[in-house]
């Protein structure tokens, strides 16, 4: 009986061992999957989806049945998911994660934000979780292959969202509150890494918005990191509020900094040529 047991103790060890020496599987699956990401603004956006392929197959009203909700991909329903809260197509949506689903149509498309975010398919589709839904037309578009999600026409405040497949796009504009994040996460781009200040920076600049507290940020960021990108930053922020004896100064200075570290400098030396044609004439010697 003893000899019996530890048989059977052996053979259970040597059985586990020998499994957890076996590598885990990666599924193949006829439907890929595919995740694509975009940050708009300080918003992150991502979407998360299964890629089925045409393969010589009628699409529209026939594999994906016109006036049906759709999952818009395969397997899992297709998710999206934001970092803060935008608006789609002129409606609010709150951050989150949501399923995606669509009601294809020969002429008009509903499409539908559901707050059950992991589910698979269309199956469980409950349409009293719907927090969004809105109709697109769809375009005529060249052909693809396999379902793909992506992201285009894109702004500081705003992207175009494509789903494309076969020979149509689907597409839908995402628009965040850039400003107002910015406006939120202030004190905490100003105050802590250095990175994050530049952000605060680049963005004033860009949006032509607050150069004062841009600059103020610049010097932040140039007080923790004297780098070539954050001096020349601040030598753009000077230009833009027109002080351009300042930005030459701190143009050289970027120029400077970025040969020695081996960067490429010819941008930041054209913008300083450009700002040194608009210093007012010096003035004469005395005699």
């Amino acid at each position: 009986m003893k000899r019996f047991l530890l048989f059977v103790l052996a053979a259970v060890f040597i059985t586990s061992v020998t499994a957890a020496q076996i590598p885990p599987q990666r599924m193949l699956r006829v439907s890929p999957f595919a995740t694509v990401s975009q940050t708009v603004g300080m918003t992150e956006m991502t979407v998360t989806y299964h890629r089925p392929g045409v393969k010589g197959r009628p699409i529209w009203g026939a594999l994906v049945p016109y006036g049906q909700v759709w999952r818009a991909g395969a397997n899992n329903a297709t998710v999206f998911s934001f970092s803060d809260d935008v608006t789609i197509n002129g409606t609010a949506l709150k951050a989150g994660k949501y399923s995606f689903f669509t009601v294809p149509g020969e002429k008009e498309w509903t499409v539908i934000f559901n707050s059950q975010a992991d589910q698979w398919g269309a199956y469980n589709y409950d349409s009293t979780k719907n927090v969004l839904s809105f109709t697109v037309t769809p375009a005529a578009a060249p052909h693809e292959e396999w379902l793909s999600y992506s992201f285009s026409d894109l702004t500081i405040n705003s992207v175009l969202v494509t789903l494309r497949w076969e020979k149509l796009a689907v597409p839908f504009t995402v628009t965040t509150a850039t400003e107002e994040n910015m406006r939120k996460a202030e004190s905490g781009l100003m105050s802590q890494a250095a990175g994050q200040a530049s952000l605060y920076a680049r963005y004033a600049l860009d949006t032509k918005g607050d150069l004062d507290k841009g600059l103020a940020a610049a010097e932040r960021a140039i007080a923790l990191n004297p780098s070539f990108g954050n001096l020349a930053l601040k030598a753009q922020l000077l230009a833009a509020k027109e002080m351009f004896a300042e930005a030459v100064k701190s143009g050289e200075a970027a120029i400077e900094t970025g040969k020695k570290a081996g960067a490429n400098t010819a941008g930041v030396e054209k913008m300083v040529a450009e700002w040194k044609t608009k210093l007012p004439p010096a003035k004469g010697k005395k005699k």
